[in-house]
Order: C-alpha cells, then structure tokens, then sequence
C-alpha cells in the first residue's frame, strides 16, 4: 500500500494537467507555469465589556516552496513568509489563533506557528505522508491525517507531543471535527469510506460509505451535517451525522477539493480543481446555486468570520481568488507563494476587555500593610506591579480578563502564599492575609 500511495493520486492529476498543455501548444509562459505545477505533483503524489474585533490573516501553505504566505485581509498583500518543512499541504488554527499547525507532506513533520511572531515554534514528527489537520475546539489536541501511514496522530498542544494513534481506512486525507468535539470524521481516499471517530476514546465507532475518492469534509455549524468531496466522481456527500448516513449527493464541478462552510452554515463553498471554479451549495436544499470562475487549479478554501469572503487558493498562478459572498463574484486576486494548496483564516483577534482588581492586603491580626508590592504575571510573563498605600489597599487597573495571573506580595517581616488567578471580570474585595503574623 506504501508503495502504490503517492503515485495514485498524481497519476490522475498529471494527466490532466499534460492534457491542458497539450491545449496550449508552445506557449512558453504557460508551459512554464504548469511544467512546474506538474514536478511537483510527480514529486509529491499530490494536490490535494466590549471587545473589539482586529483584521483576519490569511494562511496559505506553499508545497513547492516549503512556505506559509500570510496575506492580510485588509489589504489582501503578503505580510509575512514563513518557513516551514518539506511539502506543506493544509493549515489549522487553534481556537483563540495563537497557533498555526501546518502538516508537512515529504516531512512527515507538522510545523507549529506562533501567529503573534509568524515564526515556527516546534516541529513535531507525526506518522507518514501526513495531509489534514484539525484542532478540538478546547484548543488542547491536534489530528493530524497520515495518508501513507493509515492513521491519525494525536498531538497534546500544550506539550506538542503524539500522545496516540488512530488506525483507520487507507489514505486518510481530509479530517474535521464536529463543534461539540465529540467526534472526528477523516475522509478515506482510497477506502471510499469516513472514519468516525470519539474523541473520548479515540476509537473508530462508524464508518460511512461516500462517493470514490474522498479528500475533505466540511462539518456545519450545529453540527448535524458532513459534507464530504469525492474526487473522482465529481460530487459532494452530505451526512447526517446524527445516523451516520448519507441523506444526499449532490454534483458539483470536476476535481472537488477543499470544502469550506460558511458560519451561518447556509453555504458550502467547493473548489473544482479540474473546472477551474468553484461550486456554491445551498445546505438547506443541498444543491448548487453558483458557480464562480476563479484561477486555475483551485484548491483551497477558507471563509472570514463575519461569512463577507470566501478565500480560495488557485495553485497556478499562485494567487488567492477573494470571493465575496454576497453576489458570489471575485472581488481579488491576492498574491500567495509557489503551489498554494491549504488555506485558514485565523479567528477573529478579540481585544478582551480590561478590569480592575482591589483589594486589601493585612497582617494576621488584621492590620493593613504599607508598601506591600504586589506583582500580576501573564503567562507569556507580562507583569504589573503596585503597592498598597498606608492602610494596605491596593488597586490593579487595566487587567485583561480571560486570561490566567501568578500573583506574589512581597512585604518587609511578612510572607505571604503566591496565588494562581483566572481573572473574568472586576473583582472588588481580593485580600490577602500575611502568614504566621
């Protein structure tokens, strides 16, 4: 099976790639843009209080350059390139966007992006030829699809160790989970089949047949629908997630690809790569109301939170078409790097809103303490530091809230225990009593 898997998928790919050459004659710059698009698929086998809100970023994964390109929304022009391992395939972002895990194809790595400084943090060995990534909606796991391997790694986030395996169908390739993160579905290529998965168990506890050759899988928002790319016959597989079933087929253009869903869930957006458009599905009636032109080999696709744009890589000539949602027309051609393939859009930046925390800080028979210090450390080791006035009152302004301080009072003659604080909102009365005093 090793053996046989990377050329399967590229066999159908390069010829048809050699085809639309073929069609171009001696054109040299076109020659030139799809001779290289079609190395790199003999070489890889594949191609596959009130907050306020700040701009999204784009990231892209170049697989002929090793790359991620990141593109901002506002302008839609590279703000940054980032170098990563050997073929990168799909991108996923934690939660609160912090991070970026970016499977590496010819790697068998997965490179971890801290987006505050766009540079690589770790790299994690995974299992072999890994494509997809998801990430539990607790931010603390990431899966990661290994198509040569027959499995899913399971990464602990916080210390970006495999800490399992997960057997399941041949080539696992596109993988999601459902919004409650009680189960993830990876779409088998070569088994024509999704693997279910519990995540409590990290056993498979169904698997649904689809249409042949199935890449990705898009879940809704409630969670209630799957829909699935099958490849090689041109269709969408709805599934119900509640039975495990398919309920619909629904034909889309030729080579569908990464499927993205809009927030409301009303809309499917699917990348033809063969048709060099891309399908809109109407999840309510699961039929297509829309076809965009966009560029060609398009392969990716991600949506803005607000659901305004759809974003979809096109492999050549290395741009980002930028889809808007309402009239279902390309607005922009974003530039992004050699072979864009995968493609997410970082959450919504949330500026947490500041709060204010008092209180007192006094002897064990009761007096107040003067110039006590008190210092709130962030975990990314941001501190403030105040001291109490004459009668041991103290007053932090200014403190973000959702996040998790160490606090430590330091005072002449006195000791006092360090405390773990999560701060959610203003706290008025948080005292403290010195110890033995």
């Amino acid at each position: 099976m090793v053996t046989n898997f990377r050329p399967s998928y590229s066999h159908l790919l390069v010829k048809y790639l050699k085809e639309r050459i073929q069609e171009h004659g001696n054109n040299t710059s076109v020659w030139q843009r799809l001779s290289l698009v079609l190395l790199a698929l003999l070489l890889t086998g594949a191609v596959s209080n009130t907050a306020s809100q700040t701009p999204q970023r784009v990231y892209v994964t170049n697989h002929c350059r090793n790359t991620v390109t990141v593109i901002d929304t506002a302008t839609n022009t590279i703000a940054s390139t980032i170098i990563v391992g050997n073929g990168p395939y799909r991108v996923a972002f934690t939660p609160d966007g912090a991070r970026a895990y970016v499977p590496n194809y010819l790697s068998d790595t997965v490179s971890v992006i801290n987006t505050a400084t766009n540079s690589v943090v770790t790299t994690i060995p995974v299992g072999s030829s890994p494509f997809g990534v998801a990430i539990n909606p607790g931010g603390t796991r990431a899966y990661v699809t290994n198509g040569a391997s027959n499995s899913v790694s399971i990464i602990n986030t916080v210390t970006s160790a495999v800490i399992d395996s997960i057997s399941v169908g041949a080539s696992p390739r596109g993988i999601t989970i459902t919004p409650d993160g009680t189960r993830i579905y990876v779409a088998n290529s070569d088994s024509n089949n999704v693997s279910v998965i519990d995540t409590a168990t990290n056993a498979v506890v169904s698997t649904v047949t689809v249409g042949t050759f199935p890449v990705a899988i898009g879940i809704v928002p409630n969670g209630s629908r799957a829909y699935v790319t099958n490849y090689l016959v041109d269709t969408v597989s709805v599934i119900n997630t509640a039975t495990n079933s398919v309920i619909a087929t629904i034909p889309v253009g030729s080579g569908p690809e990464l499927v993205a869903i809009t927030p409301d869930g009303n809309r499917a957006y699917v990348p033809n790569i063969k048709s060099a458009s891309v399908s809109v599905i109407n999840t309510a009636t699961n039929s297509v109301i829309a076809t965009v032109p966009v560029g060609i080999f398009p392969f990716g696709s991600a949506i803005t939170s607000d659901g305004s744009r759809a974003y979809v890589t096109n492999i050549n000539p290395g741009t980002v078409s930028v889809i808007d949602t309402a009239n279902n027309t390309v607005i922009a051609n974003a530039p992004a790097g050699e072979c864009p393939f995968g493609i997410a859009i970082s959450p919504s930046a949330l500026t947490a809103p500041s709060v204010t925390i008092r209180g007192r800080v006094r002897s064990a028979s009761g007096r107040g303490i003067f110039r006590a210090s008190l210092n709130l450390t962030d975990n990314e080791g941001n501190t403030q530091t105040v001291y109490t006035n004459s009668i041991g009152y103290y007053q932090f302004q200014g403190v973000t809230a959702g996040k998790t301080y160490n606090l430590t009072i330091r005072a002449k003659h006195y000791e006092f225990s360090p405390q773990i604080l999560t701060i959610n909102e203003e706290i008025k009365n948080l005292n403290f009593i010195a110890r033995g005093n």
